[in-house]
């Protein structure tokens, strides 16, 4: 873990492209250490997917972004999609090192949620031990299915 959080940091040196290349294969060593049989970056017909992993019995599709502003809905969107042209029991992470827009936020947890989100902030507490992997999707998971919010906040489950 120590090694991943140092190249975690690393990828603030990088131009904006690279870092997001890198973070993917980050992402992928880190799903790889807690054993979430992972995928890396593939493309499938007209689609380009950033990774794919299981945990606990179900599919992941894997979206990351590191851009400056709030993703916006149009991203998430397009994760919907491609999580909406697979197996039922498919469903989807999104790291946005930045966070989302609220108004994105609230329009994909409308109807049937797909997905949970991750931030940088999540991301940081796993590198640095706060909380491990499983343990932070399986409560992503739990609040979302039991209250629509896909996006619950570091602070939110570590402290709630």
């Amino acid at each position: 873990m120590d090694e991943l959080e140092k190249r975690y940091f690393q990828l603030l040196t990088e131009n904006a492209q690279q870092r997001g290349y890198s973070l993917e294969r980050l992402v992928k060593d880190l799903f790889e250490v807690f054993d979430l049989d992972p995928k890396a970056s593939f493309k499938v017909v007209g689609e380009q997917l950033d990774g794919a992993f299981s945990f606990d019995g179900t599919d992941y599709l894997f979206e990351a972004k590191w851009q400056a502003a709030p993703i916006s809905i149009q991203a998430l969107d397009a994760l919907s999609g491609k999580i909406g042209r697979r197996l039922d029991n498919t469903l989807g992470l999104f790291l946005a090192i930045n966070g989302y827009s609220d108004d994105a936020v609230k329009a994909v947890a409308t109807g049937r949620p797909v997905m949970v989100l991750m931030d940088g902030s999540d991301l940081t507490a796993v590198l640095e031990g706060r909380i491990d992997l499983p343990k932070l999707l399986l409560r992503k998971r739990r609040h979302a299915s039991q209250t629509g919010n896909i996006y619950l906040r570091l602070h939110e489950h570590l402290y709630g």
